[in-house]
């Protein structure tokens, strides 16, 4: 008589999860490295100072840069809608408000545009306002050359 060996079926309901777990990983890399690829950062030169600091994290961000644009907490808006925005601020309850406001401007920004957005927070009744600075490393780099 002949003897055949005989072989351990695998039971239909074992799935190798090796694979799936490989393109799960490849697509999570994937996905990261899109997302820091593809954040927009807002590219303003701020001026230097010696006596920068640190932010204080719950703050709300208004930035003028160089092309006379207007940003608020990084969405483009106009000057005149500044008050609306910094109004609907003022409204929001205690716990929700940002303690301050960090005010950027970028080293080419007009400057009157600068004071306005500073003098419309103030004229809401906003006013705890920071103005962002960069920390100068250098005893010598004394500014606009």
């Amino acid at each position: 008589m002949i003897k055949f060996s005989q072989r351990k079926i695998s039971n239909p309901g074992d799935v190798n999860l090796t694979p799936m777990i490989d393109i799960i990983f490849n697509l999570l890399i994937f996905f990261l490295i899109v997302a820091v690829i593809s954040q927009k950062g807002l590219n303003l030169t701020l001026p230097k100072t010696s006596t920068a600091e640190k932010r204080p994290d719950k703050s709300l961000e208004i930035s003028v840069t160089g092309d006379k644009r207007i940003l608020f907490n990084g969405k483009e808006i106009s000057l005149d809608d500044v008050e609306k925005k910094l109004r609907e601020e003022k409204m929001k309850k205690d716990d929700q408000k940002a303690d301050n406001i960090l005010l950027k401007a970028d080293v080419e920004a007009p400057f009157g545009m600068f004071v306005t957005v500073m003098d419309t927070a103030r004229k809401v009744g906003l006013t705890n306002l920071v103005i962002a600075t960069k920390l100068k490393t250098d005893k010598n780099d004394g500014g606009n050359k």
